[in-house]
């Protein structure tokens, strides 16, 4: 798969959380559905980079 696809991907998955966050889904719930970490999920919320565990 190219980075391209991965970029598209990931950008998507943003927004959805953006989304589910503005509509008052918990960072939990969240990371359950998308299928991220917390880490992960909170970093797009504060919109930061993920920390690599």
């Amino acid at each position: 798969m190219c980075n391209l696809s991965q970029g598209i991907r990931d950008g998507v998955n943003e927004k959805v959380i953006m989304n589910m966050h503005k509509k008052g889904y918990k960072p939990e719930q969240i990371a359950e559905i998308v299928e991220k970490s917390m880490e992960e999920v909170e970093a797009v919320i504060e919109k930061r980079e993920p920390v690599l565990v």
